[in-house]
């Protein structure tokens, strides 16, 4: 893993949180929490693939930023 790659899973990691932290302010359930870290770490992302035409979206192509997301998500929920 390399420097660059390590450094787009920390920041997928830190926007999944702060959209966890918005759930955990509106006291939404697991399925919201996800749901939100999810939308707030992925969706600038995919806006970006979806506007280049890149096929296909990097989260589609290498789920492990899905799992970084949802796993932030449920480190807030337990907390």
């Amino acid at each position: 893993m390399t420097l660059l790659v390590a450094l787009d899973f920390a920041s997928v990691a830190v926007f999944a949180l702060t959209g966890a932290l918005v759930a955990s302010r509106a006291q939404l359930d697991l399925v919201g929490f996800i749901f939100i870290a999810c939308l707030t770490a992925l969706g600038g992302g995919t806006l970006r693939d979806m506007l280049i035409n890149r096929d296909p979206v990097f989260w589609i192509g290498q789920p492990a930023y899905l799992a970084v997301a949802s796993l932030a998500a449920l480190v807030v929920f337990v907390a």
